[in-house]
């Protein structure tokens, strides 16, 4: 295979990667049906149809069943062969076709409890009851595939490694250009509108963005609202880009004229926090650690980081904002550790209530010996204006 595409590349390293993983534990396949509910559906086909939709990954590849009205979006290089169908019927014979081949087999299917694991749990309960039936009249057997789907997920392959890094380098050319643009006056609503145009310009949003000013900015999940910008006060931007299928997620404090002072200290620790946590992470660590690390970092400059920091400093990111793997919190258990190229996002934060918070998000991938940097937050927050 030559002069792939970047997203072609993706797709065949993710096809190869389920292909190795079923022989490594002994199962014949991976089942994914989905009606738009399963992201593992969008995993294995890099699209999202609607209709339900079924995947097989067999030791001999890929095969598709979708209903004829989407025969398009599933029709992909890496895809070995699809069959169509038009209505119930045809959709129930096109499933015992599928699981004819695999007579007396061991298949996999995301039926996994989801305190347990969620990505691998999302099948809908009719789905799940309507392929166990119809297998059992072939004699295949149904596995949960949480260890599987955790193990393919998490480790990122080279090729899903260069795609994440231009959809952050893209993502961090959009926050700038959009800083650029900001004057006192605008709206919250009025920035995120710029900031999807431009989105969609390059791919799709990786999440809903979140553009949040004044007090709004020690709310870490604000929802973007008509509130304008103001002299004297910072905001934040929280966005990314899915390109490739795989997703960016950057967060960027800035500042208007006339900030108090003690916001620039915050930005000073917040950046010191992430650099200190960075530093220890690596392969074999565990996922704890790094959190332990920025919470310290908060703490010794007389910030209590159970009040001022209220979430996780990371979470995995793939194919999905938060994806499969460790997340980097301090809730992590110490048998939760991180791998070769797992990759994370690191966004510690200091929220001041009823006057602001400052966030500062980069995204990094896992090598053995340290980490390597998709992006760095500026050392000085930018000024608008």
């Amino acid at each position: 295979m030559k002069d792939l595409s970047i997203l072609d590349s993706v797709l065949y390293s993710r096809k190869e990667r389920a292909i190795n993983l079923l022989k490594k534990f002994d199962y014949d396949g991976w089942l994914v049906i989905s009606a738009g509910n399963d992201v593992n559906l969008e995993y294995l086909l890099g699209t999202k149809p609607h209709g339900t939709t079924v995947a097989v990954i067999s030791r001999d590849g890929l095969f598709v069943l979708a209903s004829r009205l989407e025969e398009s979006m599933v029709k992909k290089n890496h895809v070995d062969s699809v069959e169509t169908y038009y209505g119930s019927k045809e959709l129930i014979a096109g499933i015992m076709d599928i699981l004819s081949r695999f007579k007396d087999g061991k298949i996999l299917l995301n039926i996994s409890p989801p305190l347990v694991s969620f990505h691998a749990s999302r099948i809908l309960y009719g789905h799940a009851d309507l392929i166990q039936k119809l297998g059992a009249l072939y004699g295949a057997s149904f596995h949960a595939s949480h260890k599987f789907v955790l193990e393919l997920r998490s480790i990122k392959t080279e090729a899903e490694l260069n795609a994440l890094k231009e959809a952050v380098r893209e993502t961090v050319n959009v926050i700038d250009n959009i800083i650029n643009k900001i004057r006192i006056g605008m709206t919250e609503k009025e920035v995120a509108a710029e900031i999807y145009k431009e989105i969609y310009m390059k791919g799709a949003p990786s999440f809903e963005t979140i553009v949040a000013f004044g007090k709004n900015s020690a709310n870490p999940h604000h929802e973007t609202s008509n509130k304008k910008l103001r002299t004297g006060e910072i905001g934040y931007i929280d966005m990314g880009i899915k390109l490739y299928s795989m997703c960016a997620d950057i967060t960027r404090a800035f500042f208007t004229d006339n900030v108090d002072n003690k916001f620039y200290d915050i930005y000073s620790i917040v950046r010191e926090a992430q650099d200190s946590s960075i530093e220890v992470i690596k392969d074999g660590v565990s996922a704890n650690i790094p959190d332990k690390v920025a919470r310290e970092t908060i703490q010794k400059h007389g910030y209590d980081p159970e009040k001022v920091f209220t979430h996780g400093l990371g979470h995995p990111i793939g194919a999905e904002v938060h994806d499969v793997g460790p997340a980097l919190t301090f809730l992590a258990s110490s048998e939760n550790i991180l791998k070769k190229n797992m990759t994370e996002t690191i966004e510690p934060a200091i929220y001041i209530s009823e006057a602001g918070g400052i966030r500062l998000e980069d995204d990094i991938i896992i090598r053995k010996n340290d980490t390597f940097r998709l992006s760095i937050a500026p050392d000085e927050p930018p000024k608008v204006g």
